[in-house]
């Protein structure tokens, strides 16, 4: 737990703001109760959590399951930031299913702000955003291609982009990295939590 303890004063040092959580909240869960650092903490629905379901009802559930199994995890009453994974190709119902169940969420109080993680093809996002307009902010992976297509219809919506940082490229060049980050667009750096080690 020292190691976790180091991680935490590093990354405030750095400035990051926002912790993804999404590859291991049980992990994360511990030790943000343990150590309770004023990280807010992001979360992005796994990429087959609607492949396979039949329809929006059952994609709500699946996702208000998702939602209550992270929230038991971090022990908190509510994630700062909720993103659906833009990657997956989904019909209609699941994603109007996926959208009502975390309008409820967020009215309840569970969910801080709605996001749309934009992985995959950076137009397939365009696509979906443009036709649901449910999301608060954006998180954009550090790629030029992404920045260059999503980042002018972040700008244009006036939602809050996120852009992700690798722990490994913060280590290298911190306050550069950060500084370039701001210069592209960004709000806020997210960084993509992985367990740390020796």
């Amino acid at each position: 737990m020292e190691q976790v303890a180091a991680f935490f004063e590093k990354l405030q040092l750095l400035g990051v703001e926002v912790l993804d959580i999404t590859p291991s909240h049980g992990f994360w869960g511990s030790c943000l109760r343990v150590h309770q650092p004023s990280l807010q903490v992001a979360i992005v629905t796994p990429a087959n959590l609607l492949a396979y379901t039949p329809g929006s009802l059952h994609a709500a559930r699946a996702v208000q399951a998702h939602l209550i199994e992270v929230l038991c995890a971090i022990g908190r009453e509510r994630c700062d930031y909720y993103l659906l994974n833009g990657a997956p190709l989904l019909d209609e119902a699941q994603l109007s299913g996926a959208l009502e169940a975390l309008e409820l969420a967020r009215q309840e109080g569970q969910i801080g702000a709605l996001g749309l993680a934009a992985y995959g093809d950076p137009l397939r996002t365009l696509a979906l955003w443009r036709t649901h307009d449910a999301f608060e902010l954006v998180l954009l992976p550090d790629q030029p291609a992404v920045l260059q297509t999503l980042l002018p219809e972040a700008r244009a919506r006036r939602v809050g982009v996120l852009v992700e940082a690798l722990e490994l490229a913060l280590a290298q060049a911190p306050d550069k990295y950060e500084a370039l980050l701001r210069a592209r667009g960004a709000d806020a750096v997210l960084l993509k939590g992985t367990i740390p080690v020796e």
